[in-house]
């Protein structure tokens, strides 16, 4: 593997490491603000407690290659999801656009996964492939459901608004 090849390698498992930081923080606080949909919620601290195992797998890989997690991607990617957070919950549709907000951040996950992969492979890096595999396939799961849920959760809260009282809505 080229010097050049290896940095590229280690700077895109840093930046999974904080984006699996930022998954963690996204679906916690999804995860409180969906109370009233009990199967989406219990769900989502699942999917927080997964971004988590990739954090610890990502960090053991880096520091197989020499490297570490960055800081500084950490707190940021932490930072933006409280952000994201505390945006969402302003909203009176807040449950259809956080499955929405999820959905938007799952396929960025898993292309980024699948960029680490083809990278990877073009260096027989075999070990960085099973731990990115093994996480993307986990991420695609995810991903599946979270289409589910698009309409579920859209159709949910259309239900309810349709049985409120219209001041009720704003």
């Amino acid at each position: 593997m080229t010097d050049i090849a290896r940095e590229f390698i280690r700077t895109w498992l840093r930046d999974a490491h904080a984006m699996e930081e930022q998954a963690e923080q996204l679906f916690t606080g999804y995860a409180k603000r969906m109370m009233g949909y009990p199967e989406v919620h219990k769900k989502l601290l699942l999917e927080a407690s997964y971004a988590k195992d990739h954090q610890e797998m990502l960090s053991i890989r880096l520091q197989q290659l020499g490297s570490s997690s960055s800081i500084i991607k950490d707190e940021c990617a932490k930072l933006l999801a409280g952000i994201q957070n505390f945006f969402g919950s302003s909203m009176n549709d807040e449950s259809v656009k956080s499955i929405l907000a999820l959905h938007t951040f799952t396929q960025m996950s898993i292309g980024s996964y699948q960029i680490l992969i083809a990278a990877v492979l073009k260096v027989d890096d075999t070990e960085t492939f099973r731990v990115c595999k093994a996480i993307l396939t986990q991420v695609q799961v995810r991903a599946l459901w979270i289409e589910d849920q698009l309409s579920a959760v859209t159709q949910t809260l259309i239900s309810e608004i349709s049985q409120a009282p219209q001041g009720d809505l704003n």
